[in-house]
């Protein structure tokens, strides 16, 4: 719209001062014009005026007086003016339009006045015999040194005007044609002037709008190329400058989106300026809804808050643990410095938010693991101690006793050989996981399964507990064939142990398309769902009592869990109470597999 009024502006602008200069040429031409006719009147009059003298010279004469009205409307008709023949007493004796008769004496008349006194009379005024405006001349008719009469001619200013408005007529229709040619002229010249301008409007705006490409064409004048030059050069700055702050933004949103810990930017006033998504997650925000909101508008973690309040009160770093409230109960380990601006001038806080629930998770397994495994070693080492000291203090000659005692030690310290030998087993687990140094060979995986019920018949055949196996034959699995064994005989026992007399444990093997599973299930009492998260967990037991009286050592399931992840596998636990429980152990799919099954 800008473009469009200076459109009109400028051709208004050149239509006024063209029609200012047409007029006052107009004014000028019509005066001079004017100037020159009546000029040119006044020679024609003069001119006539004489003709007359010389041809009314004759009829002054006393007895040709009667013949100068003749002589005058002849001349008049002629010469196409009003001729009047005055005698120096100001009686008319002659006249082409009127009735010398009837007329007045003109001896009073300006321009006779003049003629009289030897001059030549001019005189333009209104006539009182033809009621209307007329121009005058009158010249003396001298006889014998003295003014014999006066010879006058006149016309009609009407007439003489309606000339004139012919002229003026022309004067302005030409005019007209001029404004209309200059119009189209300035009109034409506007939008010459203009056109760069709008095409510079548009480039701007397709640069508001972000199309930072395109260039303004380098055309025209001087001064419109330099300054569609200077356009396209900031185009091409901002363009470059922005693509530098994306890729900075970018790279900066994806170094915080990438990282483990929560990063919050809040100012003094506690409005939330920048957050990555592990920080919206761990405080439960929305991460796009939190930025430019007070932090105590959206966060209700208590713990957290009060840690922002005192970064925000004192400039020093700061470091905290603290529990966040909520159904998850998740430990954080926060660290807290001040922001600065580009000026170093202090406009807020930056905290960084580390997720440490699972290190007070694993700090809590170590704990109890120590806890654990020193009651586990205590309590066969006491009753060792406890029974030796009997032996030795009393000196029992009764040998059935003393041998009692004695199996019972044995019993002990087979049972503090077996948990020492299942650490040390767990132990190497864990290293050659870590270290990547667990064996895997094609087995058949049949004879795997085959030997780990070997291992299990006999304690199975005591409480009647029936062992049944399928595994697809031919499968072969890159696995550690004895740890594998090992896994899988600890599954076996456990089923057997907590399976009734006459009860029926089956293990099964079968290849999906992207893994292998191994399943144990029992009949036997089940596991209560809460029990589920810890089951692996080294020591844990559901029932310990019971568990001991089974003699267990509190880390089969520990060890199974480390060999299935040293065959980068995993092993799940499906149970109900009453009914029993499922095993099983899903292995990566590097297998081949034939038909058919195998009873083992």
């Amino acid at each position: 719209m800008r473009s469009f009024r200076l459109l009109w502006q400028v051709f208004f602008g050149y239509l006024a001062v063209t029609m200012a200069l047409l007029l006052a040429l107009g004014v000028y031409v019509s005066f001079h014009a004017r100037q020159f006719y009546l000029d040119q009147k006044t020679a024609e009059l003069e001119a006539g005026a004489r003709l007359c003298k010389a041809q009314l010279g004759d009829f002054l004469r006393p007895e040709a007086t009667d013949e100068i009205q003749p002589a005058c409307e002849k001349l008049g008709r002629s010469l196409a003016m009003r001729i009047a023949v005055i005698l120096p007493d100001g009686r008319v004796v002659g006249d082409s339009s009127e009735n010398p008769a009837f007329m007045e004496n003109h001896r009073d008349r300006p321009e006779i006045r003049d003629a009289l006194d030897g001059k030549t009379g001019r005189e333009t005024r209104f006539s009182a015999t033809l009621a209307e405006e007329l121009m005058y001349v009158a010249i003396p008719l001298q006889r014998d040194g003295s003014v014999a009469a006066v010879v006058r001619t006149s016309f009609s200013v009407h007439t003489m005007a309606q000339t004139l408005h012919a002229v003026y007529w022309r004067i302005a229709g030409a005019g007209l044609v001029a404004v209309a040619f200059v119009a189209i002229v300035s009109l034409a010249v506007a939008r010459e002037i203009v056109r760069p301008l709008e095409t510079m409007r548009a480039g701007a705006e397709r640069f508001a709008r972000g199309e930072l490409d395109h260039r303004l064409p380098a055309s025209g004048a001087a001064e419109i190329r330099m300054l569609a030059q200077s356009l396209n050069v900031m185009a091409e700055q901002l363009d470059q400058r922005i693509q530098t702050i994306i890729r900075q933004d970018n790279e900066h949103r994806g170094v915080l989106k990438s990282m483990n810990e929560g990063v919050l930017a809040v100012d003094l006033r506690g409005t939330i300026l920048n957050l990555n998504s592990t920080c919206a997650e761990l405080v439960g925000v929305a991460e796009e809804k939190a930025r430019g909101r007070m932090v105590h508008e959206i966060v209700r973690k208590t713990n957290l808050l009060d840690f922002i309040d005192r970064m925000l009160a004192d400039a020093a770093p700061l470091e905290a643990d603290f529990e966040l409230n909520g159904p998850d109960r998740r430990w954080i380990h926060a660290h807290g410095t001040a922001l600065h601006d580009a000026q170093d001038q202090r406009i807020g806080a930056l905290i960084v938010l580390h997720d440490a629930t699972r290190l007070r998770h694993l700090e809590n397994i170590r704990r109890d693991f120590v806890a654990n495994v020193s009651h586990e070693l205590k309590t066969p080492i006491t009753s060792i101690k406890g029974f030796v000291e009997t032996l030795l203090a009393e000196k029992l000659d009764d040998r059935e006793q003393s041998l009692q005692f004695l199996e019972i030690v044995l019993k002990q310290a087979n049972r503090l050989d077996a948990i020492i030998e299942d650490l040390l087993l767990l132990s190497r687990t864990e290293r050659g996981t870590e270290e990547q140094t667990v064996e895997l060979e094609d087995e058949h995986l049949a004879e795997v399964l085959r030997a780990a019920v070997e291992m299990c018949e006999t304690k199975a055949a005591k409480k009647q507990i029936r062992l049944e196996t399928q595994c697809p034959d031919g499968i072969l699995a890159k696995v550690n064939a004895p740890l594998l064994e090992q896994a899988v005989m600890n599954l076996v026992d456990n089923a057997i142990k907590y399976s009734p007399n006459d009860a029926t444990v089956r293990i099964s093997a079968e290849q999906g398309p992207v893994e292998l599973v191994i399943r144990v299930e029992d009949e036997g009492c089940g596991i209560a769902q809460e029990h589920l998260p810890r089951l692996f967990e080294r020591f844990y037991r559901v029932d310990k009592a019971r568990s001991r009286d089974l003699g267990g050592t509190g880390l089969g399931l520990a060890i199974v869990k480390h060999i299935v992840t040293a065959h980068k596998g995993t092993v799940q636990v499906e149970s109900v109470v009453g009914q029993g429980s499922v095993f099983s152990i899903h292995l990566p799919a590097g297998v081949r597999h034939s038909a058919g099954l195998t009873e083992v």
